[in-house]
Parts: C-alpha cells; structure tokens; sequence
C-alpha cells in the first residue's frame, strides 16, 4: 500500500505524491489524475504557458471556461477562470513541496 505525501492541498484539489511508485495524484472535483514524477514536471511545463483567454469557450449554461485536453479524446478538463488559477497555484505549490522533499529525503 502506498504511503502518500500531500505536497498541496484547498477544498477542491488535493496534489499528493507517493515515493515508492513515483507517481504523483491529483485529486479534482470527482477526477484522479496519476503522473510519473517526470510526466508531472512536463504536464506543468506544457500547460503552465496556457492563457485562459487565449482557450475561453462556452459552457452550455454561458459560463467561460476552458477545456484542456487529456490522452482520451472523449474526456477533457473544463475549468473556469478561477478554477483555472486555483489549480496551477496548487501545482506550483506542490513542484516547489516535491523540491523540498526531494532536498531532505536525499
């Protein structure tokens, strides 16, 4: 059984790291998302550049939002604005956690 590590944490996303896979999980509004640590650091490099305007489309309900792609073409991530910087605050938080944990434990 994996022993986890939350490198971040608010009330809609927890961003936790397990040390013996090398996975990174992050923990949104009913969506698990798994990373290798490798694959984590290159999601937040390709993803990190987005400006939400640049993406902006319409909910069905008229809400902005933008729709991030995943690997399965049938399945995307809808964020509004404010989702949208929760989340890579939360991921900045955890890469710059997963760096102090990294400096301690090695």
């Amino acid at each position: 059984m994996c022993k986890t590590t939350v490198l971040a944490q608010n009330e809609n996303i927890t961003i936790a790291q397990c040390k013996n896979c090398s996975v990174i999980n992050i923990w949104r509004a009913g969506v698990l998302m798994n990373f290798s640590f490798d694959q984590f650091d290159a999601f937040y490099v390709a993803t990190k550049k987005l400006a939400f305007d640049d993406f902006l489309e319409r909910a069905p309900d008229g809400r902005e939002v933008v729709i991030l792609s995943t690997p399965f073409p049938d399945i995307g991530l809808v964020f509004t604005r404010s989702e949208w910087h929760e989340f890579f605050v939360k991921i900045e938080e955890a890469l710059y956690m997963k760096r102090v944990y990294e400096l301690v434990h090695y």
